[in-house]
């Protein structure tokens, strides 16, 4: 389960996309994903209807049951498993400073993540057919005086406090000053006025960052729609420009079908992910 706190985007489903298509993070240098298992595709909705109905860590007993009663998910299962492999390491010190370390950062390979491969220039990022809704929804952000920054923990906190009780919540211990070890950046985007409009969080392990809260207020329409768009763009740019490649969403299946559309307007792709874990002393 992803560490993000989620929201529905749209209850819209991804469009299909050319076959062939890169569409997804920077345009320079990013593989071409298989067709079987782009957002949208049959393929992934039967993926993410699978993974849904699994636990979290399901016993291959429950998932050799769904295969014995669907013979068509060996389909799914194998495309899943084709999926490109993204390699990262982690020192151990660092993942143990996270409580989604131990699940994220464990031996296995992660199957289907939503991953955004990360590049520096706004016109690489924003360029071609598949980011003309994106930089569509950027313009409506930009017409209503949107803006979007990053932001010490301080600054941070007042705009998740604002937030959520717009949401009838309240801050919890995922938004906590860093602990000893945590290295992280904070964002927030704000109206004309300079009210807060949504509020994210990365979490930074140098090669990569876990994206572990992006939410907006549900009262201010459609502005903090078009905010929560703005918002991630600029922090796919800056941790672009720190030398981050890439941000992960957790899970592309397990999510509601409104984050998965959000995550493809964006330029997520669904990946596999091989975690090195370098334990402390190690070259």
């Amino acid at each position: 389960m992803s560490p993000t706190a989620r929201q529905p985007a749209s209850s819209r489903k991804p469009g299909r996309t050319g076959p062939g298509s890169r569409g997804y993070g920077c345009a320079n240098g990013t593989p071409v994903q298989r067709r079987e298992l782009r957002y949208g595709s049959w393929e992934f909705r039967a993926a993410s209807d699978l993974a849904r109905r699994l636990p979290n860590s399901a016993p291959a007993s429950a998932l050799i049951g769904s295969v014995a009663r669907q013979p068509a998910l060996l389909r799914i299962l194998a495309a899943v498993w084709r999926l490109p492999v993204t390699d990262l390491r982690v020192r151990q010190a660092d993942a143990d400073a996270w409580w989604f370390g131990h699940h994220w950062f464990g031996p296995r390979r992660r199957l289907a993540w939503a991953i955004l491969d990360l590049c520096a220039a706004e016109e690489h990022y924003l360029v071609g057919r598949p980011r003309q809704a994106l930089r569509t929804n950027l313009h409506r952000a930009r017409a209503l005086g949107v803006t979007s920054s990053r932001v010490t923990y301080e600054t941070w906190f007042e705009a998740v406090n604002a937030v959520l009780e717009a949401r009838g919540n309240k801050p919890g211990p995922e938004q906590d000053r860093p602990g000893p070890g945590q290295q992280v950046a904070y964002y927030v985007a704000r109206d004309a006025h300079g009210a807060a409009l949504a509020f994210a969080g990365a979490a930074l392990f140098g090669q990569f960052a876990v994206l572990f809260a992006l939410v907006s207020r549900p009262d201010q329409q459609p502005d903090a729609s078009w905010a929560r768009y703005q918002l991630h763009t600029f922090i796919a740019l800056d941790l672009g420009c720190s030398g981050v490649e890439h941000l992960v969403a957790g899970s592309a299946l397990r999510e509601p079908p409104g984050t998965q559309y959000f995550q493809h307007l964006l330029g997520y792709r669904a990946g596999n992910l091989r975690v090195n874990v370098i334990q402390s002393g190690a070259a």
